[in-house]
């Protein structure tokens, strides 16, 4: 029985796998550059820009966002503001709310933006930029190019929030309309894995089937198999021996369970399709 640990890129039968789908920060800064030349519009912000003292992230209205098509990325909109907003630190409950206030200001667009009238502190107006709507007047340190960016964007409201703990400087959080996003928040989050204690899911790309070990490394125990084009979850990773083989050789090895077969152990990340890296998606094991 060949080893698929060892496996070469093309499988036994010679179809051709399909490459890893990135979530690459360089991706997301192109389409925040994209969004600075296709603003969209929101209402007029309320005369007074403070929330119970606090400094405002967002003052006006739900940003009007633009066409869809300016995000060219492998996940837009929701599942976007998930992925990003778990890279950047929220877990569990806070990551929900951070979707669901996203999803409130901008629809989860990175290259929305809504425009201000005169607020107290910004007498001439001020611009609500990116995802989480971070205002260019109250946040100047959070420049266009990190508003613009949906990792950077999704960064700054992990810093201004205090990790998820205060969302009184949104104004959709403080209007009640982030509620409304609520469920499919969750829905986002269940998908992604890693904000809740399930871990992620991926993809085998090993034909056709992948050992799965005790241990992270070829000579381990085989504790199981699962078999190409499986969908297993992933609850950590770790380092391991390099496996040269794959689409993307390394050390990394995640621990995964797949349901179908019920083996539950460690496989070679070169042979799992993720969203994105794995490492940003779940702790270390």
């Amino acid at each position: 029985m060949m080893d698929p640990d060892r496996l070469p890129p093309t499988s036994a039968g010679g179809r051709r796998r399909r490459p890893r789908l990135a979530l690459g920060l360089a991706l997301l800064s192109v389409v925040g550059a994209v969004a600075l030349a296709v603003p969209g519009t929101a209402s007029a912000a309320p005369d007074s820009g403070a929330v119970d003292g606090a400094v405002p992230a967002s003052v006006g209205e739900p940003a009007t966002t633009p066409a869809p098509d300016t995000v060219s990325v492998n996940a837009v909109g929701i599942d976007l503001c998930a992925q990003v907003g778990y890279a950047a630190g929220f877990r569990g409950s806070p990551l929900v709310t951070a979707v669901a206030v996203a999803m409130a200001e901008s629809s989860c667009n990175p290259s929305a933006v809504g425009s201000n009238g005169p607020t107290a502190g910004c007498p001439y107006g001020s611009l609500d930029r990116g995802l989480w709507q971070i205002n260019n007047c109250y946040h100047p340190t959070v420049t266009d190019a990190c508003a613009y960016d949906a990792q950077c964007n999704a960064n700054a409201a992990y810093n201004i929030s205090s990790g998820g703990s205060n969302w009184q400087p949104w104004s959709t959080y403080n209007s009640g309309v982030y509620a409304n996003h609520l469920s499919a928040a969750q829905a986002a989050v269940n998908r992604l894995g890693g904000g809740t204690p399930g871990g992620v899911t991926g993809t085998i790309l090993a034909s056709p089937w992948l050992n799965v070990r005790a241990g992270p490394s070829t000579t381990s125990a085989v504790v199981g198999y699962t078999y190409y084009g499986s969908t297993v979850t992933i609850s950590c990773y770790t380092f391991g021996e390099y496996v040269g083989g794959g689409y993307w050789p390394s050390s990394t090895w995640d621990r995964i369970t797949d349901p179908a077969t019920g083996a539950t152990g460690f496989a070679a990340d070169t042979w799992i399709n993720t969203t994105q890296d794995v490492k940003s998606m779940v702790p270390s094991c």
